[in-house]
């Protein structure tokens, strides 16, 4: 799970879990399982363009609320997709990291001259 402020806030309100839930009555279906032949119940709802790929917090609130963004998941196709996608891997969390200290650097620090 992300340290992110913005994105830990983001994911615990109250509208991304209707946004979600939207998405998993409208598709209920796994979307890789039904491209494969397969019929698996979605319990989970994948972001297709990472809501922590942009550094700030405007980007990463339309990323999070874009329903267009949204894929709906079994478990084992969203852990597939993370784990291709390496988000826990040593570079993306050094990434992350960048982020996030360009994000402080824009918030505190520019402009104090």
């Amino acid at each position: 799970m992300s340290r992110n402020p913005h994105y830990i806030k983001m994911i615990n309100s109250s509208r991304w879990r209707l946004l979600r839930a939207k998405k998993l009555r409208s598709s209920p279906i796994c979307e890789v399982c039904e491209a494969n032949g397969l019929s698996t119940l979605a319990t989970e709802v994948h972001h297709k363009t990472p809501v922590e790929s942009v550094a700030h917090e405007l980007g990463m609130r339309q990323l999070m609320f874009d329903y267009s963004n949204l894929q709906s998941l079994c478990h084992a196709c969203h852990s597939e997709m993370h784990r291709r996608a390496f988000s826990h891997s040593k570079e993306s969390i050094q990434a992350n990291n960048k982020r996030a200290t360009q994000r402080f650097v824009d918030n505190f620090l520019n402009g104090e001259e």
